[in-house]
């Protein structure tokens, strides 16, 4: 498939506006407003077969017979399009593109898939790192090749719209997640990069989903709120969320309102998923030539001391730059107390319990996997290792709350080479830790962070 961001998805319901391109938001909208004269016929369409005269009433016979078949042809066209998109979904794991990340017929459909392990995270996926699980896995070495969901910016909130979008999808199916700390920094997320990752029809699937619970949908649509930029030209949404958020007799009544609305909406957005979807596939230049699972290989067992060598000498500039840049910004006196401040107050908390309740609810079955705060880094920030001890404390508390696997990989705080920057992202050396956790998780084997044992030599 392409590189990230090259494919070209074809908008969908262009057709009489010139050709232009309509946002995501004004589409969903349009498409609910042309609905209703639909609806008001068919409320009349019985009161006019009994009162009109024989030939009307053929006419409006063959009128219902018109929209049977064009019912059935949308059915089979949609059963088709989810039909390409299983054929497909494994040469997408590769693929960054908006049909993939801001929608959840890809994601569903890569769920579906025995062989394929979807890995949420943020920018740490998109980088092009040789041993990264993308391509570590690609050729299946093992039985399985991940397919990574997320870009740069993709936090806790926005990750649960998507895992909220794939809906039942999910229930008793693995899933990863990587976790950055970096967005446990700051105390408010910037809404520029929440923006950059909103998607209308996640949100919608959401907050009308009949899978999560009214408490879990309340608290969400609390932090949504929190984002009103992203809902300036949707008041469905924002009405729905208002209501949510407000979880008042009046609110919850409103909402009722609301719903069926709400529901015929996510009805369309799926279909226009489905659709833009397969032109996304169909317009790749170097699709396959016809769809179908990748044919079986050979699996090999990898030797993950040999590979965390080879890897160690293809990050040792990194090391060497991150210590003389550390040397250089390091502060003269503690950053302790601002940092435990920032921490504290971080609203990523919230969504990152928020994400895990969902994972809950919908039944998954998630393993956590957060980068180590390296010593290195600590130096550069003006950090001791006590403050770092706070942070991690709490993220395994969070974990335990749900009973979900978390690897923090602390074996390797005092190694420089693990990420590559001071930004949460994975050098060579880091994904090939990753790699072997990923592999041990899929395989169900116990899950070890540690330096692989150098195998028995050879009398």
């Amino acid at each position: 498939m392409k590189a990230a961001g090259q494919g070209r998805v074809k908008e969908f319901c262009g057709a009489g506006n010139g050709g232009r391109k309509i946002h995501p938001t004004k589409r969903w909208a349009a498409g609910c407003y042309g609905l209703r004269l639909p609806l008001k016929t068919a409320a009349t369409f019985a009161h006019s077969l009994n009162s009109g005269t024989p030939s009307q009433r053929t006419h409006l016979v063959a009128a219902l017979a018109a929209l049977l078949v064009a019912g059935g042809v949308l059915a089979a066209g949609l059963e088709w399009c989810q039909g390409v998109e299983r054929g497909y979904v494994h040469e997408l794991a590769a693929d960054f593109s908006d049909s993939k990340l801001q929608g959840a017929a890809l994601q569903k459909a890569a769920f579906a898939e025995d062989d394929l392990l979807i890995l949420y995270g943020s920018s740490e996926l998109t980088q092009n790192v040789p041993t990264s699980a993308e391509q570590f896995f690609r050729d299946y070495p093992t039985g399985f090749r991940v397919f990574p969901v997320g870009k740069h910016g993709t936090a806790a909130l926005s990750m649960l719209q998507k895992v909220a979008a794939v809906g039942p999808g999910i229930a008793g199916r693995k899933v990863a997640h990587s976790i950055s700390p970096g967005f446990f920094f700051e105390e408010i997320f910037d809404p520029g990069q929440y923006a950059g990752n909103f998607s209308a029809m996640q949100a919608y699937e959401l907050a009308f989903s009949r899978h999560l619970s009214p408490e879990l949908k309340r608290d969400v649509a609390r932090r949504m709120l929190a984002f009103p930029q992203t809902l300036e030209d949707d008041w469905l949404l924002g009405a729905a969320l208002e209501r949510l958020a407000g979880d008042t007799a009046t609110d919850r009544a409103l909402y009722s309102f609301l719903c069926p609305l709400g529901y015929l909406n996510n009805a369309i957005g799926r279909a226009q998923d489905h659709v833009e979807a397969t032109l996304h596939i169909l317009d790749e230049e170097d699709a396959p030539d016809a769809p179908g699972s990748p044919r079986q290989r050979v699996r090999i067992a990898p030797n993950w001391s040999r590979l965390v060598k080879s890897s160690a000498q293809m990050v040792h500039g990194v090391v060497e730059a991150k210590r003389k840049q550390a040397r250089k910004v390091r502060p003269k006196s503690s950053r302790d107390k601002v940092f435990l401040e920032r921490v504290g107050k971080a609203r990523e908390w919230t969504d990152a319990e928020l994400l895990l309740r969902t994972f809950q609810e919908l039944n998954a079955k998630p393993l956590l996997l957060c980068m180590p705060i390296e010593d290195v880094r600590l130096e550069a920030a003006g950090l001791s290792p006590a403050a770092r001890d706070v942070f991690i404390e709490r993220l395994k508390g969070l974990a335990k709350a749900y009973n979900f696997p978390l690897l923090t990989f602390r074996e390797h705080e005092s190694d420089a080479g693990f990420l590559s920057d001071f930004f949460d992202h994975l050098s060579a050396k880091g994904w090939i830790y990753y790699d072997r956790a990923l592999d041990d998780f899929y395989h169900d084997r116990p899950l070890n962070t540690a330096p692989p044992a150098e195998p028995p030599s050879i009398p």
